[in-house]
């Protein structure tokens, strides 16, 4: 499953599902029109129960967080414990530096206040950052954390570069993810 807010990202989602779908995936991302909804279910739960069916996730952090589908896709991923991969943008991560002196009510960074910026055309809501920090698993302690590598990129190319790294070769994908199921049993 391929997760991402679409707004100001849709070029670079339908360009990562159609690269995923060459390499011989079956993606499941509803902008790409490959999610099923079941009949009677609303947007958000059909999504969700789509996080619940996929064998590897793909979360796309972007600077738009627009309804927060995207971020409750994230938490289901992590909750259920899906094998998972990231890629942020570098407007996320550096904002993340940024904002974080405004973002926190501790010097540990770990308690979260209601610290809010105004939309603009960088980043329209610092749960972005949230994204990004359930992402990496900041809230547990760096040697608990299973799934935290998120790769940065700034322009398409650095983006479609890491999928190949990741997806390319589908059978270490498949060992890969028969290793993670054998650990599971």
């Amino acid at each position: 499953m391929v997760a991402s807010t679409v707004y100001q990202n849709r070029d670079l989602l339908l360009q990562i599902c159609g690269v995923l779908n060459n390499y011989g995936y079956q993606v499941i991302n509803s902008e790409f029109g490959t999610l099923h909804p079941p009949l009677g279910m609303n947007n958000v739960d059909a999504c969700l129960a789509a996080v619940q069916e996929c064998d590897i996730f793909f979360g796309i952090i972007n600077p738009n967080y627009s309804t927060g589908i995207t971020h409750q896709e994230f938490q289901r991923a992590i909750d259920l414990n899906k094998p998972r991969r990231f890629i942020a943008h570098s407007f996320v991560t550096f904002s993340r530096k940024l904002l974080a002196q405004y973002m926190y009510a501790d010097e540990a960074k770990t308690q979260r206040n209601n610290f809010e910026i105004q939309s603009t055309s960088v980043m329209d809501s610092v749960r972005v950052i949230d994204m990004y920090n359930d992402a990496i698993q900041a809230n547990l302690p760096y040697e608990e954390r299973k799934y935290h590598w998120v790769q940065e990129f700034f322009r398409p190319d650095e983006a479609l570069r890491h999928i190949e790294t990741l997806f390319k070769d589908i059978k270490r994908v498949e060992n890969e993810l028969a290793i993670l199921n054998n650990q599971a049993q």
